[in-house]
């Protein structure tokens, strides 16, 4: 399996470049990604928007969340999303091989219930078995050896996810695609009109929301709202359509500040800074643009 078209996210730090999944695959993986930082010592945050499956070639540290602090290295990784953006730091150089999903790539890959997998590194063995980890030992081996570079090994975790993805019910796949078209149709989209779209109870709905997006209904528009708003912020070209579409969102401009801060860790005056420049890169990533409430809200037009 080849790998697909890329995109090139680098900067004066790091060299991040995106893949395009194979075309079967564009419903589970919105992107896959290699990454290297080769500075000694690193420390930046994520945003933790979307799940991953990810290996670590090179490079260790640690990741917080709250008060937890977990290791970060060696190992095969998966997460589902974060709450609010977690701060890490790394001793370098370090490298990065991953694919960013989908709710529905994480749930068809996974198998597992995103809220439950909140604000963690899981090692992906306990999800996806023995077979993770033998494939990631050989992986990173021939990486690491220069038998298979970055655009390589990104083919590779394609073919390898492509074979595993399990079904997910039919009404089940059309409650993710709903909740996504409902997320696109605002940053401040109405639950009401959400609920009246499903075609199970409010608690059901409730349930079903969380098991494929982490979070319930309110929860996620109010992350989304944050999470969008920041993207929109850090653009260097924001326009005056998208500016005006982020302040009728909150409710007046503190309101903005504070929910920005709650879930992406920046007041939108530090937002497109250079004191955490993965953060930044990551808020303005072209694998948002897959997921369709971006793609409503116009965010490819901004997309760096």
């Amino acid at each position: 399996m080849n790998s697909g078209k890329a995109a090139d996210a680098s900067n004066r730090h790091f060299q991040l470049t995106y893949f395009d999944p194979p075309e079967g695959l564009k419903q589970h993986v919105l992107a896959l990604f290699h990454f290297k930082w080769d500075e000694r010592e690193i420390a930046d945050r994520h945003p933790g928007a979307l799940g991953q499956l990810f290996f670590t070639p090179y490079g260790s540290g640690e990741i917080e969340f709250g008060d937890v602090v977990q290791k970060v290295g060696g190992k095969p990784c998966m997460f589902s999303g974060f709450k609010t953006a977690a701060p890490f730091r790394m001793s370098g150089p370090w490298h990065a091989i991953g694919a960013s999903l989908s709710p529905l790539g994480w749930a068809a890959l996974s198998g597992a219930d995103a809220s439950t997998h909140l604000d963690r590194f899981i090692p992906a063995e306990e999800l996806l078995g023995d077979e993770v980890t033998e494939f990631h030992d050989d992986l990173v081996a021939r990486y690491r050896s220069g038998e298979t570079g970055g655009p390589e090994a990104c083919a590779e975790l394609a073919g390898w996810i492509a074979q595993r993805l399990k079904s997910v019910p039919k009404p089940h796949e059309t409650v993710i695609r709903t909740v996504l078209a409902w997320l696109g149709t605002s940053l401040n989209p109405d639950i009401e009109a959400l609920y009246n779209e499903l075609a199970y109870s409010r608690r059901q709905s409730e349930r079903l929301v969380a098991k494929y997006f982490g979070l319930a209904p309110a929860a996620l528009a109010r992350k989304m709202r944050a999470v969008r708003a920041a993207h929109l912020l850090a653009q260097p070209d924001l326009s005056d359509e998208a500016e005006a579409e982020i302040a009728s969102a909150f409710y007046d401009q503190p309101h903005m500040i504070n929910e920005i801060r709650r879930y992406c860790g920046y007041t939108p005056s530090r937002l497109g800074g250079e004191a955490e420049p993965l953060f930044q890169t990551m808020l303005r990533m072209k694998n948002l643009n897959r997921l369709s409430p971006f793609m409503a809200l116009g965010i490819e037009n901004h997309t760096a």
